[in-house]
């Protein structure tokens, strides 16, 4: 059933009663029975609308039904960053950069968390970008290519520039029963000129006193 707003309006009313003079007593009843129920509603209605407002308003209404203002806390957001999506964002940035390897990557997380924390503003691509960050990854490169470049030169144990060095075979040899070295079976038989001659200079003599054999 339609709300008719205008059944609460004075001069609709006094039209009202004048039609239920013409209505027989059964009529009569039902019309005004319709009557207050629709006035009911509207009345409802408009104080459920009031209601909205005020509260809108920042109004509260207290236990006598007066409508006192209130000033509510704005709510936190609990919205977190998605930190998985950040960080395949971050790695895309890396990976696009040319800063694949684990301790360069490493360089770059430490340096941007520094970053923020110092206030920074920068987004990460610009920041792993710039200046401050090319630079100590260019250090650190240049830190790993002397480390190699030495490594080669030197050679580690257990790698093939080490097995060039005759220091290497030196120190895997043994002394067999009759007192000669023994070194292992592996042993390039290039380098038995470089052992025999290191082994002389060593011990103070000549190489052709000295004898080793293969284990």
């Amino acid at each position: 059933m339609a709300t008719n707003l205008g059944s609460l309006d004075l001069q609709n009313e006094d039209k009202f009663i004048e039609e239920l003079d013409t209505l027989d007593e059964d009529t009569r009843r039902e019309r005004i029975r319709t009557f207050v129920k629709e006035r009911n509603e509207v009345l409802d209605s408009n104080r459920k609308l009031f209601s909205r407002a005020k509260e809108a308003e920042g109004f509260k209404q207290d236990e006598d039904g007066n409508w006192i203002k209130t000033v509510e806390p704005k709510a936190k957001s609990s919205v977190k960053p998605d930190e998985e999506l950040l960080k395949r964002l971050n790695g895309l940035s890396l990976s696009a950069a040319d800063v694949k390897e684990a301790d360069e990557v490493e360089l770059a997380n430490g340096n941007w968390t520094k970053y923020q924390e110092s206030g920074g503003t920068k987004k990460f691509e610009e920041f792993i970008r710039g200046d401050g960050f090319q630079s100590d990854l260019k250090d650190l490169r240049t830190a790993k290519a002397n480390q190699k470049a030495t490594s080669d030169i030197r050679g580690e144990p257990g790698q093939s520039g080490a097995k060039n060095e005759p220091d290497y075979w030196i120190a895997k040899a043994t002394k067999g029963s009759d007192g000669n070295l023994l070194f292992p079976e592996e042993m390039p038989k290039e380098m038995y000129t470089k052992v025999l001659k290191l082994v002389a200079k060593e011990s103070g003599e000549s190489s052709e006193e000295l004898k080793f054999y293969n284990k």
